[in-house]
């Protein structure tokens, strides 16, 4: 049920427009297109070393015995054009990362050269080619530098920039506009009222949002009103590629929703059986996503990896949409949720080449729990449908993905999937963030 509902999704969210921009604005941005050279790199061919520009054929017999004197005919510096050409019986005097004079085809180092005036006595002979980095080394044009699909991180910015390119068609970052709904809810640093509670969920979703690499923005509160949650959609129309709400009970009743917002949205439920309470709703409005997620924070972040997160890397142009799978041992029990698949938040290690996993914190999905969790164990429905995880060993296939996240001990939203061999029950877990690069069991890349 759960692939279910998220291939769906997946399959009405489509790639936004790509957009040219500058290399700065570029970085982790998905490539829209190949991108070739234009021309070598580097375009000339240069010295390695300091020493005299010479041909081949002028020195290969020299010697200390025998040396071969050259005509110093001129000087060969970089980010210059050489003073001279080189012809027979000609030197010119160059340094390291100078172009190599025309009719030259080796360079001397200077350690093998003594200077007389004008003339330049090669105690040793040099073969065509010593001592030359040749032009085209690095890059040939017409060479496809960078394929389409591919995330700019820097390595592909400094090959971009070193053929000249300033900017990149990419599928730009979408925009999020983030609504806390609710009537009880008030911002940070306010008082709250006997009953109320505080604006966490537009937090951990500018956070979750920032991470896979979109652009939030926060609209605030809104009351939990359909007509008034249609006014704050409507002013942010502009501002926002997608749009992802939390909490509100009003806003959650379809027809509802639909009727305020008539033509101008396509709304359908997400009907899956799953603890925390699933997103609610999904959809487009003015032809942009709509996520309304519910209000508790392991609702929130659960909803947000499950459903949210692949739709925007969709969005973003990104073809490895789904976090990697590894292997691991449970440690202790997880209860199962009678009737659903539960997300429990959890806790993974890799201790002497092994996974372990425990769940994390307290009982629950709340604040507390889920910082002391780096991965989310999700427990399948059984036959009988209320067995717990129980401690053991464990296995299960995993699939490996591009890069990681640098381990900040910012609780990872990842998962990892273990599945027990002796009985039906199964949990799952995608990666949490380790910077390593393991076997095809254990991978944990991202």
């Amino acid at each position: 049920m759960i692939q279910a509902a998220r291939d769906r999704i997946l399959s009405v969210v489509e790639p936004m427009a790509p957009l040219e921009l500058p290399l700065q604005e570029a970085w982790g941005c998905v490539l829209a297109g190949d991108v070739a050279a234009e021309f070598d790199v580097p375009e000339f061919s240069a010295a390695l070393v300091d020493g005299f520009a010479v041909r081949a054929s002028d020195v290969f017999a020299a010697s200390e015995a025998a040396p071969a004197a050259l005509s110093i005919v001129g000087r060969s510096l970089v980010g210059q054009h050489p003073e001279s050409t080189v012809g027979w019986g000609e030197a010119v005097r160059i340094v390291t990362g100078a172009p190599l004079p025309a009719g030259s085809d080796t360079v001397v180092p200077l350690a093998r050269c003594v200077v007389e005036g004008e003339t330049v006595r090669i105690l040793g002979g040099e073969d065509a080619g010593s001592n030359v980095l040749p032009a085209g080394t690095e890059v040939r044009a017409g060479q496809v530098l960078v394929p389409a699909g591919r995330r700019l991180a820097a390595p592909e910015l400094s090959l971009l920039a070193s053929t000249g390119r300033p900017s990149a068609l990419v599928f730009p970052k979408p925009r999020a506009v983030v609504l806390a709904v609710g009537d009880a809810v008030v911002e940070p640093g306010r008082p709250a009222a006997y009953g109320q509670s505080r604006d966490a969920a537009s937090f951990s979703l500018y956070g979750a949002l920032r991470d896979v690499g979109a652009v939030p923005y926060l609209a605030g509160i809104v009351p939990d009103d359909v007509d008034r949650f249609q006014e704050q959609i409507l002013e942010h129309m502009l501002t926002a590629d997608c749009f992802v709400s939390a909490g509100g009970r009003n806003i959650a009743v379809l027809p509802e929703l639909q009727r305020v917002f008539f033509k101008r949205a396509s709304l359908e439920a997400i009907d899956v059986e799953m603890d925390p309470e699933p997103p609610r709703t999904f959809g487009f409005i003015e032809g942009k996503p709509y996520f309304g997620l519910p209000d508790d924070p392991g609702g929130v972040l659960v909803g947000f990896e499950v459903f949210v997160r692949p739709a925007l890397l969709a969005m973003m142009g990104r073809r490895d949409r789904l976090r990697p799978e590894v292997t691991a041992e449970l440690t202790e029990t997880i209860p199962a949720v009678p009737g659903r698949a539960r997300y429990a938040p959890a806790r993974v290690w890799l201790e002497d080449g092994r996974w372990y996993v425990r769940g994390a914190g307290g009982a629950g999905h709340q604040s507390s729990t889920l910082a002391d969790a780096n991965g989310v164990a999700i427990v399948r429905r059984t036959r009988c449908g209320s067995r717990s995880m129980s401690k053991g060993r464990w296995s299960g296939s995993s699939s490996t993905g591009r890069r990681t996240s640098p381990t900040t001990g910012t609780p990872a939203w990842t998962s990892r999937s273990i599945r027990r061999s002796r009985e039906r029950d199964w949990a799952r877990m995608r990666s949490a963030r380790l910077r390593v690069t393991c076997s095809r069991s254990a991978a944990i890349t991202d």
